[in-house]
């Protein structure tokens, strides 16, 4: 199968759910309350290869986020998972010769290292930007602010350690937070607020960056590790929607090889529906074109297959809340 969905049994539990655990643990909290709703026991981590489900981990950090252990908690579990990545894929990630190779590392063990998001590109002539999407399932706000914050925390840290005058912009889609201390440790001028999606903005010029201490002919070839390939199922979905932009829900269950009914109820249990996810896909490729491509509508319709400028300018209302014009004039 070449996507897992959120309720199947695919994630290690030692990446992310058992130091979750364990810091709560440290903080006070009985890993049974923690693992309240789960039907998973601490005894069970005994095993090094347990796997448990997204649905799981999810329900663990609502779990351990009702306890008010510390704003820092999230970015502490970065901190430890970049610590335990580095240390099991370090001959894949720190030979890369500069960081676009890095990135292309990252996108080939994208199911390994973080497998909770997946990342859209868009090039423009003097940068990319990665747009960071929900990759198994669609989450609840503060979920998916506390996923964030892991991440930014272990990609921070990596840049911090191996490429360290190199500078990469951070675009969030939530206003400033209260515990900004957090967040100012990335760097005050590397982060802004208030965006429609979460965007990684690198220069041209930043991706030829080389990283310190790195020695090409010591990378391991990442073919040698027995990955699963699997993707999140909304990434699996999404990704058809990218290549196919006119595409409906049959031809989307067609390519799930199940029925429109069935697709649909999957929708269901990830928290989406079709209308949503060709919304996301189409508002991001909108927002892209108009805010960093500076297109016209008309070239934007025809990107995005519009067939008449009226219906594209009540989507882009609809997505954004404001108009074509008055969008060039925001920060997207």
């Amino acid at each position: 199968m070449l996507y897992f969905e959120t309720c199947e049994s695919k994630l290690s539990s030692h990446q992310l759910l058992v130091p979750l655990i364990e810091l709560a643990k440290q903080r006070g909290i009985h890993p049974d309350k923690a693992l309240k709703g789960t039907k998973l026991f601490h005894s069970d981590f005994e095993q090094p290869d347990h796997a448990s489900s997204f649905s799981q981990l999810e329900q663990t950090i609502k779990n351990v986020m009702t306890c008010h252990l510390g704003q820092d908690i999230s970015f502490v579990l970065g901190q430890h998972l970049l610590h335990s990545i580095c240390a099991r894929y370090a001959s894949y990630l720190f030979h890369c010769s500069n960081l676009k190779a890095l990135l292309v590392a990252c996108k080939q063990l994208q199911g390994e290292l973080f497998p909770y998001f997946s990342v859209r590109m868009f090039t423009q002539n003097k940068a990319i930007h990665l747009i960071v999407n929900p990759a198994i399932s669609e989450l609840q706000p503060s979920v998916y602010r506390f996923l964030l914050e892991v991440w930014l925390s272990l990609i921070n840290g990596f840049l911090k350690w191996r490429f360290a005058n190199t500078q990469v912009q951070f675009q969030l889609p939530y206003t400033t937070p209260i515990y900004i201390e957090q967040y100012q440790a990335i760097g005050a001028n590397l982060l802004s607020f208030g965006h429609h999606f979460t965007t990684v903005v690198i220069s041209k010029e930043a991706l030829q960056s080389r990283q310190n201490s790195a020695i090409p002919a010591l990378q391991s070839d990442i073919k040698t590790l027995a990955n699963s390939n699997a993707i999140g199922f909304l990434a699996y979905a999404e990704s058809f929607l990218i290549a196919n932009p006119r595409a409906t829900l049959e031809d989307l269950a067609n390519y799930f090889n199940t029925s429109g009914a069935t697709l649909k109820r999957k929708l269901a249990l990830h928290n989406s529906q079709f209308s949503c996810l060709k919304d996301r896909v189409l508002s991001q490729q909108a927002g892209f074109c108009i805010g960093q491509q500076g297109y016209s509508n008309s070239q934007v319709a025809k990107v995005l297959d519009f067939n008449d400028l009226p219906n594209f300018r009540r989507a882009i209302k609809r997505w954004f809340g404001v108009t074509p014009s008055e969008l060039r004039k925001v920060r997207i």
